[in-house]
């Protein structure tokens, strides 16, 4: 079974362009991606934040860590931009 998932067309065409080169699907690439990244610390700590969250109701607390994320990153494409690199 599968899904269809939106990406930015930019993220789409360089994953396109990486199957091809590697001579997979991007499917195959998004799960790769998907597993990989799943058991980094950060998403790791997201997500047992958000858990816990969750079960107590505490709507606040993640409204309050999607916030901090968002400034998060906003400062670092900022940053990114400022210093002539491509923002992420």
């Amino acid at each position: 079974m599968s899904q269809v998932m939106r990406v930015p067309d930019e993220v789409h065409s360089e994953v396109q362009v990486a199957a091809r080169l590697l001579d997979r699907t991007t499917g195959d690439l998004l799960t790769r991606a998907w597993e990989l990244y799943r058991q980094t610390p950060e998403f790791q700590d997201d997500f047992t934040f958000a858990q816990k969250a969750f079960a107590t109701g505490d709507l606040k607390a993640i409204a309050a860590r999607l916030d901090e994320r968002a400034h998060a990153r906003a400062a670092a494409r900022a940053a990114a931009v400022r210093e002539g690199r491509k923002p992420s």
